[in-house]
């Protein structure tokens, strides 16, 4: 029947992901206290030392420590701005979301604008960002953005909790009502959108016989409450909340379990085997696939936020790394497995960074923040190097789709309202 198609459609990402289907979730989900007896060693993924007590040597919260968010990395460091965009280009407001699709930034805004841009050389040779086509006005405020490579289609989650969805072949553009408050996250698996919302409540899309998208069943409820991200791992559905995470089984979309926290929940990452998680304080924590936590990092120095995260890889050290985006500005970046602090920096002053971009390409990255400021930075050796394509090749060209969507992709330029 129609209605058990998205169930088996997404739980397929179990059998035909590149990770196991999940482990029992008795052991981690719904612990009264989650993370208590959690080791604080060098490696996140493995016991602390012998000998050695969790937290030993560990800062207080809130108070500068060197040690705790690493060097400030300024000029002459590893860390290279590599360019500004300008106050006269751009948003008039915040940015809210940042993606790269096909090697081109997409950012939407507190303006109520998306903002397709191209990176290209200037007549100097250094590297710009250059409007691609006119910005799109959408009448509400942009709050996530997901691209589907093979489908070519472009989500676009909105404040009044309407979703904008844009295809480039064949050019056609659809509205996707349900939500009745800002949807914050979006992400497609197994031929189905998944959107989360800030009402609390995670809805299924799916395209139906006519070719349009259509909401599958009821919306699911979020035991933890108003939605801030979600991430498929492992065949199951970790939906972020403000009031902890909650575990959707995708056979029965029923939820299997809560992690009860105080603080909201800003970002979920999946890294090899394990689930990375943000929290609105400061506090980082690890999950193994059956929920339980077997890495906790509490607000110290200087990193008492999260407002944003991307994991990328070190072009030189080879190492990858957690970047955390925090209010004013600043962004500390962190090697794993080890979780050590490589080292922090300020994108602009007192501007929050609302979104990271791994560029995957020469140690490039791009931030975006609350003043309406994006910048591309490049990890380097200590130098400024050149580049004669930093954005190539695309980072978003994964296979899989939406059914019956050609995976030719079209000029961004074709997504013109």
């Amino acid at each position: 029947a129609d209605g058990e198609k998205p169930r088996r459609a997404i739980s397929r990402g179990c059998r035909d992901g590149q990770i196991g289907c999940p482990m029992s979730w008795s052991k981690g989900w719904n612990n009264p206290n989650p993370g208590v007896a959690a080791p604080l060693g060098s490696n996140p993924f493995a016991p602390a030392p012998v000998g050695q007590a969790a937290g030993a040597g560990a800062a207080r919260a809130g108070v500068p420590d060197e040690a705790a968010t690493g060097p400030m990395l300024g000029k002459g460091s590893e860390l290279e701005k590599v360019y500004y965009m300008p106050h006269n280009m751009g948003h008039n407001d915040g940015v809210n979301c940042m993606i790269m699709a096909e090697g081109k930034i997409f950012s939407g805004g507190r303006d109520e604008n998306l903002f397709v841009w191209r990176p290209e050389r200037s007549p100097s040779g250094e590297m710009q960002l250059v409007q691609d086509c006119p910005e799109i006005r959408l009448g509400s405020s942009i709050t996530s953005l997901c691209y589907e490579a093979s489908s070519t289609w472009l989500f676009c989650g909105l404040w009044s909790g309407a979703i904008r969805a844009f295809c480039k072949q064949p050019v056609k553009d659809e509205q996707l009502l349900g939500h009745k408050r800002s949807v914050t996250c979006l992400q497609v698996h197994s031929s189905v959108l998944i959107s989360g919302s800030n009402e609390g409540t995670v809805r299924l899309w799916t395209i139906g016989p006519t070719g349009s998208f259509q909401c599958h069943g009821q919306p699911l409820t979020n035991p933890s409450g108003p939605v801030n991200c979600l991430r498929v791992f492992n065949g199951a559905l970790w939906v972020g909340g403000q009031q902890g995470i909650t575990c959707f089984d995708l056979e029965s979309l029923q939820a299997r379990g809560t992690i009860a926290s105080q603080h909201p929940i800003t970002g979920l990452l999946q890294f090899e085997n394990f689930m990375i998680a943000t929290f609105r304080n400061g506090e980082v924590s690890i999950y193994d696939a059956s929920g339980a936590q077997i890495f906790n990092r509490q607000p110290m120095g200087e990193h008492t936020s999260n407002t944003a995260v991307q994991l990328m890889m070190h072009p030189v050290a080879n190492k990858p790394m957690l970047l955390c985006g925090q209010t004013l500005g600043y962004i500390t970046a962190y090697d794993l497995p080890e979780f050590r602090p490589r080292g922090s920096f300020c994108c602009k002053d007192r501007s929050d960074v609302k979104a990271i971009v791994d560029a995957q390409s020469e140690g490039l990255f791009l931030t975006a923040g609350l003043h309406g400021d994006i910048i591309i930075w490049r990890w380097t050796q200590g130098g400024p190097q050149t580049s004669v394509s930093p954005f190539a090749p695309s980072p978003f060209g994964a296979p899989g789709g939406m059914p019956g969507m050609p995976a030719t992709a079209q000029p961004c330029g074709g997504m013109m309202m």
